[in-house]
């Protein structure tokens, strides 16, 4: 079975501050036509600037990589899963270049560390990690990375020693 991302987005690809960015009024089109996408043109205008130009890439690209080693699937916990639809939020991934590896959202509901244990044990999901800006560590233990306002290169390396741990499970 696939190790599974629980996934948060702002504080881990989505930074806590903010780079500064003109509006691309035809970057919807432009991406459309990049990834052969028409889905990405129905999208909200600032909902695609803020993922194409706010989202930090090196974070992006270090989820990609993870995906890529291990197999893994991406479970969204982040409160984005509570204002956007499967769709847009499959083309948000794509944009920012984590592909092929969006699955699920977990339920709504609080705390989220609760919600992902019953998204755990409703799958029964042996190999996972949790990354996230908001500390959880007392409920996941080394399956949890705590990220300070993005992902970085420790966080990949943790992460990727965590899964490491995992795979004979």
């Amino acid at each position: 079975m696939n190790p599974i991302l629980f996934l948060d987005i702002d504080g881990v690809l989505n930074p806590h501050i903010c780079p500064q960015y003109e509006l691309d009024y035809e970057l919807n089109k432009k991406l459309s036509e990049k990834f052969n996408n028409p889905a990405i043109k129905k999208l909200n205008i600032y909902f695609v600037n803020q993922i194409y130009y706010g989202f930090n890439k090196k974070s992006c690209e270090l989820i990609q990589k993870l995906v890529n080693e291990f197999d893994a699937k991406i479970v969204l916990t982040s409160s984005w899963r509570l204002y956007y639809t499967k769709e847009e939020i499959e083309s948000m991934f794509e944009i920012a270049g984590i592909h092929n590896a969006f699955i699920d959202f977990t339920a709504q509901g609080n705390p989220r560390n609760s919600v992902i244990r019953e998204y755990i044990y409703a799958h029964n999901i042996k190999r996972f990690l949790v990354i996230d800006d908001f500390d959880m560590h007392n409920n996941f233990g080394y399956r949890f990375i705590q990220t300070s306002h993005f992902f970085n290169e420790a966080n990949y390396h943790q992460a990727r020693y965590a899964l490491k741990l995992q795979e004979n499970l």
